[in-house]
């Protein structure tokens, strides 16, 4: 009951954090490679500037919770490697194990923080496509500033995120950056740090720098209040249907609550940036309570059987429909699948894991044997779907 009640509510609370679409692409995806990264939009907005740079597809998982219809999307795109962008609080490590499962390389590229991932980024790119930085332009702004953040997706720019602590490393890699121009975007609420940062890369960067001002209207702060909403529903989900307690992750929820309602108030008094301010202080406690909560799960995942399980079918049930989608014939993966459902809900979890073990190594081989197909199919869908993806 206990492995029900958790999936129930693991699926229903990746719900609450959708406001980003699961895909986003090229016009025409590269042979080999895929990008897998959370929804942080940080790490996403570095992910799409590099996924363009490379004309590589895009996989976006919710931040900080696994979710086994992400792994079936990655497998239909057909990729030879993933570059998985962000550390395991923001795309879990469950991900990598699905991955080995199926025979796809991977490689993670992260840091402690969304600015040391940036980072790591950066120098990954220097190392293997140097090409990508020589004569680049570069936004930079406020790591946790959604309003610059959004106005670095609409430049066409790699981003460098700072923070108060956060401007050596930033400096110093500009360095090392053919950068043509950079562009500081700020608002209200990072302007001071942005000034700071100015004045840092005069003296190390011999090129173009502008401002641009992205102001805290009445639609950003709300924008910012919604998001924040979002994660500290997730953040409730995931506390609500814990089997341990978390003290610390509970004030941090209460506190993120009282953000919140500081922010509506703000905002229905028209102080659209403390509006702003608190929304992102609220969703920055309230994403401290995910990785909390989320870590729990991930040994969860691993030392419940019935809820092992239970993913494992889902998963590759999302595998077995993308192919069969695509035209592939998996009439004998699909009666596996059946027999793997009814062990399971007799309670011959023995026999159900065997059954997957089976049916997973079915799909990997179909997976390898007809990759070429399966990726030729995702780049045709793809190609259906960008103007669908272009946001204004």
């Amino acid at each position: 009951m206990v492995a029900k009640k958790v999936l129930v509510w693991l699926f229903s609370a990746l719900l609450l954090v959708s406001m980003i679409p699961t895909v986003t692409a090229a016009n025409e995806t590269s042979v080999g490679i895929v990008i897998l990264v959370s929804n942080n939009e940080a790490d996403l907005t570095l992910a799409q500037k590099l996924g363009e740079s490379m004309n590589v597809s895009v996989i976006v998982a919710p931040w900080g919770v696994y979710d086994p219809d992400v792994t079936a999307e990655v497998i239909s795109a057909a990729p030879d490697k993933v570059l998985i962008i962000g550390g395991p609080a923001a795309v879990p490590k469950t991900y990598e194990d699905d991955l080995n499962e199926m025979g796809i390389s991977w490689v993670r590229i992260w840091g402690k923080d969304r600015y040391e991932t940036n980072i790591q980024v950066l120098q990954y790119v220097l190392k293997n496509y140097p090409e990508l930085l020589e004569n680049v332009k570069i936004a930079i702004a406020h790591g946790r500033d959604i309003g610059a953040i959004k106005k670095v997706e609409l430049e066409k720019a790699f981003p460098i995120y700072v923070d108060i602590n956060r401007t050596e490393n930033q400096t110093q890699i500009l360095a090392t950056i053919k950068v043509t121009s950079v562009v500081i975007i700020k608002t209200p609420y990072s302007e001071n740090i942005t000034e700071r940062v100015r004045n840092e890369i005069r003296n190390r960067v011999r090129a173009s720098i502008t401002e641009e001002q992205a102001n805290i209207s009445a639609e950003t702060a709300w924008e910012a209040i919604e998001i924040a909403e979002n994660k500290t529903s997730l953040a409730t989900a995931l506390l609500e249907n814990s089997t341990t307690k978390l003290p610390a992750a509970e004030k941090l929820l209460e506190l993120a609550n009282k953000e919140i309602e500081k922010a509506k108030e703000a905002y229905e008094s028209g102080k659209y940036g403390e509006a702003y301010g608190q929304a992102i202080a609220a969703k920055a406690h309230a994403e401290a309570v995910i990785r909390m909560a989320s870590e729990k799960i991930q040994i969860m995942m691993k030392t419940n059987q019935t809820l092992r399980i239970k993913i494992r079918i889902e998963k590759l049930g999302g595998i077995i429909e993308r192919f069969e989608s695509i035209g592939l014939n998996v009439t004998e993966e699909k009666g596996l699948l059946e027999k793997a459902k009814e062990a399971y809900e007799k309670g011959s979890y023995k026999e159900a894991e065997q059954l997957i073990e089976q049916l997973r190594n079915m799909l990997k081989e179909k997976f390898h044997e007809e990759k070429l197909t399966i990726r030729e199919k995702w780049k045709e869908r793809k190609k259906r779907e960008v103007p669908k993806m272009n946001r204004p």
